[in-house]
């Protein structure tokens, strides 16, 4: 299919050029002979100027063996210079561009340029010009080389820049591409301008198939940030869980996350969810858990109706007598030498929906130390904090978990989340 800038390109961009550089041509040679020291420019005689710009006008209206045989005659002027030898030449890849035969326009327009008689923005157009042409004819290599040539010549047009790491990734240099991709969405973070979502997904895929995961994941990251779709949510979140020594307890903070994220798309995970939470001494979650899937339509239904309405019957009960419980939980904490207790008992305030009330024990709880599990409570202070809409301190105390137990890694897509527009509560 022939790609929406090839038809421009034919009717104005070419033709105008070939016509201007004959008619500028010819103007040079009628004009008087230039004072001795003027660089001497090419001269182009009129009847090869006169043939070429015949053989042009017959290709634009189709016809071809007209525009061969004006060709021919061009060619067959006596004593051609090297420059009326690159004017044919360039006049030949214009009729076959206009003409649809794309590999003999390539050849002509890469003989053109290779002689070096054109100068300035004549050569550098047809150095774009073959980076889009040998790019839609999906010569990958050649047209990565001839965009490079373009910028290193000076070319600006974002038309032909861009296609560069689209060309690398097409000829499977994919660490190239990658190399390319990246400092220019580095750029766009310092100016603050938002990465096209195509554009990080290719430097995704091009640091996926160079088998560089850490690049990968940062720029899933940066997808994440930029464009919050529950599919980066559930890739990192699962990625997270898959770190070497991941603790078994910590399922339940991703459960949380999922949910938060929009994740959360099975029964089983909303049954395997509200039973952890209840396992866990958070009855007031499992509740929550359990009719936010009724909502969804996820329980309640099917063949097991009878165990998603005990499960709920049972998370119902626990979390009335675990209310009446809390208060005299939570006088214990206070009096307790170690801080895991005030902790515990804040962040069960904090999920049965009393974030004000439970907040500041957790972080009495925190400072008081000699914590069993300091990043365990720093990860859950930082979901505390994200659920009291306090997102800078959420993201800073998500950045102070440093286990080697699958924490510290859950904890940064945490703090991804709660930092972008999906994480506002």
């Amino acid at each position: 299919m022939k790609p929406a800038w090839i038809s421009p390109l034919v009717a104005c961009a070419l033709g105008a050029l070939f016509i201007v550089g004959a008619a500028s041509a010819l103007a040079q040679t009628a004009a008087s002979e230039p004072a001795a020291s003027a660089p001497q420019a090419p001269k182009l005689r009129l009847e090869v100027a006169n043939a070429v710009n015949a053989a042009q006008e017959a290709g634009r209206t189709g016809q071809k063996d007209a525009a061969q045989a004006k060709l021919a005659e061009a060619a067959a002027v006596p004593s051609l210079t090297a420059f009326e030898q690159a004017v044919i030449e360039r006049g030949r890849g214009a009729v076959a561009l206009s003409l649809g035969d794309y590999g003999q326009a390539i050849k002509s327009l890469d003989t053109v340029v290779a002689t070096n008689q054109l100068t300035g923005a004549d050569q550098l157009q047809l150095v774009g010009l073959l980076a889009k042409l040998t790019y839609q004819q999906k010569d990958y290599p050649a047209s990565a080389n001839w965009i490079r040539r373009y910028v290193q010549d000076g070319g600006t047009d974002d038309a032909v820049r861009d296609l560069l790491p689209q060309a690398l990734y097409l000829a499977n240099d994919f660490k190239a591409a990658a190399a390319e991709l990246e400092p220019r969405v580095a750029a766009d973070e310092a100016a603050n301008r938002a990465t096209p979502e195509a554009t990080l997904r290719l430097l995704a895929s091009s640091f996926a198939q160079a088998k560089d995961d850490a690049g990968y994941v940062r720029a899933l990251e940066r997808m994440a940030l930029a464009y919050p779709k529950p599919e980066y949510w559930s890739e990192l979140s699962t990625r997270a869980t898959k770190q070497p020594g991941f603790a078994e307890r910590l399922w339940l903070d991703v459960y949380r996350l999922r949910l938060a994220a929009n994740v959360m798309r099975s029964t089983d995970e909303f049954v395997e969810m509200a039973q952890v939470a209840l396992q866990a001494g958070y009855p007031a979650e499992a509740l929550r858990v359990i009719d936010r899937g009724y909502a969804l339509s996820l329980l309640g239904n099917g063949k097991d109706v009878e165990a998603h309405t005990k499960l709920r019957e049972r998370a119902d009960k626990s979390a009335e007598k675990d209310g009446a419980d809390l208060p005299r939980s939570e006088g214990s904490a206070r009096a307790a030498r170690e801080g895991d207790a005030l902790v515990n008992a804040g962040f069960a305030w904090v999920l049965s929906g009393q974030v004000p009330r439970g907040l500041p024990l957790m972080e009495a709880g925190i400072a008081k130390g000699n914590l069993r599990r300091p990043d365990e409570a720093r990860l859950h202070l930082g979901i505390a904090l994200w659920l009291a809409g306090r997102r800078d301190e959420a993201a800073q105390a998500f950045a102070e978990v440093k286990g080697g137990d699958g924490s510290a890694a859950l904890a940064r897509v945490w703090s991804l989340f709660a930092r972008s527009p999906s994480g506002r509560v």
